[in-house]
């Protein structure tokens, strides 16, 4: 399979656990498994072995990280994990552009629920066992690996 295909796939799978942080604020191990097993494909295919350290470090990294915020209440299991399969397709060097726009799509995810509380007065959607408001946090971590892959994809899609 080229490399074009399989970054596109682990974009679909990326946007699919998105969506399903949406709907239900819940990112299934499966789907954390096929993100991971598409992300390094896409590595070794697009950066070939000599990322594969630095992509695994990084995965590693963000595991930590995110299971860290886990066990302080601050983000779910599934977003640390969806976080650390996304992370290993993506070499070392591009850790903290990751980090950074994943920041930012859950900066302007935060806004958009502070405009709809703003207009609706209220918040229906799901809260956590201490009422805090659950923000899909698969949402940002899409917007964050999609927008460090685009110079990737388009390196690769101009070399077909």
């Amino acid at each position: 399979m080229t490399a074009v295909a399989l970054l596109a796939i682990t974009l679909l799978i990326a946007f699919v656990g998105a969506g399903l942080d949406i709907k239900s604020r819940r990112i299934p191990n499966a789907l954390c498994v096929a993100l991971a097993l598409a992300s390094f494909a896409s590595l070794v295919t697009g950066f070939g072995y000599d990322a594969v350290w630095g992509a695994l470090g990084h995965s590693v990294i963000a595991l930590v990280a995110g299971m860290t915020l886990f066990k302080l209440g601050m983000i779910g299991g599934g977003d640390a994990k969806f976080y650390a399969a996304a992370a290993l397709g993506l070499p070392l060097d591009r850790a903290l552009p990751m980090l950074l726009w994943t920041s930012i799509g859950g900066l302007l995810l935060l806004l958009a629920l502070m405009l709809v509380f703003a207009v609706k007065r209220r918040f229906d959607g799901p809260r956590d066992k201490k009422g805090r408001v659950l923000l899909p946090y698969g949402v940002a971590i899409f917007v964050g690996l999609a927008i460090t892959q685009t110079d990737q994809f388009a390196a690769l899609l101009a070399l077909t």
